[in-house]
C-alpha cells in the first residue's frame, strides 16, 4: 500500500463495533462477560444456520450458537459452532493473532481483589507500566482467552 495515498476506507468506517470470541461452554463464557464484565445480552440465537451464515465465515452448512453482548457501546459476538467443531488452540501473548481482549476499570486493585476474590486466576497483580501511566492485569478468562483490565491514569 502507498503511504501517501491516505487511508483506504476514509469516510467509510463510522466507528469500532465489536470482538469476535469462538467458545466450546457458550453458558460459562457468556456468564463471564455478563456476570464479570456487567455486559448485556443484545440479541441472541440458540440455533443460526441461515443459508449464507456459511458462505460469509467460509465454512459450508455452518452451524453456530450466537450471542451479541454489549456494555457502554463495546460488543463481544460470542459463537459456539455445532457445525463444523472447531478445536481448541492454546495462543500466548507472543504468538500471532489476537492475543487478549482489554476493558479499561477505575481502580485496577480494586477490580483485581474482585476477580480473585470470585476465584478467578490471574497472570499477575496489577503492575504500573508507561511510567505509572497504565496499571494493568491479565485474568484467564473462559476457555483460556485472556481478559486485561487496565487503569489509565493522566
Amino acid at each position: 500500500m502507498n503511504k501517501d495515498a491516505g487511508v483506504l476506507l476514509d469516510g467509510l468506517v463510522i466507528k469500532p463495533h465489536h470482538t469476535a470470541v469462538s467458545v466450546e461452554d457458550f453458558d460459562a463464557a457468556q456468564a463471564f462477560f455478563c456476570d464479570v464484565i456487567g455486559m448485556r445480552v443484545e440479541n441472541e440465537a440458540v440455533r443460526r444456520d441461515e443459508e449464507n451464515l456459511g458462505v460469509v465465515v467460509g465454512l459450508p452448512d455452518a452451524v453456530i450458537r450466537w450471542a451479541m453482548l454489549e456494555r457502554d457501546g463495546y460488543r463481544i459476538e460470542l459463537f459456539k459452532y455445532i457445525h463444523p467443531q472447531g478445536k481448541t488452540v492454546n495462543i500466548r501473548q507472543c504468538d500471532r493473532g489476537i492475543t487478549h481482549i482489554a476493558f479499561q476499570v477505575r481502580d485496577a486493585d480494586e477490580a483485581f481483589r474482585r476477580i480473585v476474590d470470585a476465584g478467578y486466576s490471574t497472570v499477575s497483580a496489577p503492575l504500573d507500566l508507561r511510567g505509572g501511566a497504565a496499571r494493568p492485569f491479565y485474568v484467564n478468562g473462559p476457555e483460556g482467552i485472556v481478559v486485561e483490565f487496565i487503569e489509565l491514569r493522566s
